[in-house]
C-alpha cells in the first residue's frame, strides 16, 4: 500500500500548489479592480500566496498527525 501513500502526497501538493496559484490571482485581480496603477495587485498577490502557503501547511500538518494517530494506535484483536 505504498502507493496510496504516495498518492496521498502527490494529491495534497497538487491541492497545496493549485490553491497558492488561484489565490495570488484572485488578489491579483481584487488589487487591479482597486487601482491597475498602484501598488495593490502586487500586494493582495503576495497576500493570496502566503494564505495559500499556510492553509497548505496545515493541511499537511492535519494529514501528518493522522498518520502518526493511526500507526501508533493498538490493533484491535478479536477473541475467537
Amino acid at each position: 500500500m505504498r502507493f496510496s501513500k504516495y498518492a496521498r502526497f502527490y494529491v495534497l501538493a497538487t491541492q497545496g500548489i493549485i490553491t497558492m496559484v488561484v489565490l495570488a490571482l484572485i488578489g491579483f485581480f481584487i488589487g487591479r479592480a482597486i487601482d491597475v496603477e498602484s501598488i495593490w495587485p502586487g500586494v493582495l498577490a503576495t497576500i493570496g500566496a502566503l494564505c495559500g502557503l499556510i492553509s497548505f501547511i496545515c493541511t499537511l500538518l492535519k494529514l501528518l498527525k493522522e498518520e502518526d494517530k493511526v500507526k501508533h494506535e493498538p490493533k484491535n484483536r478479536s477473541e475467537d
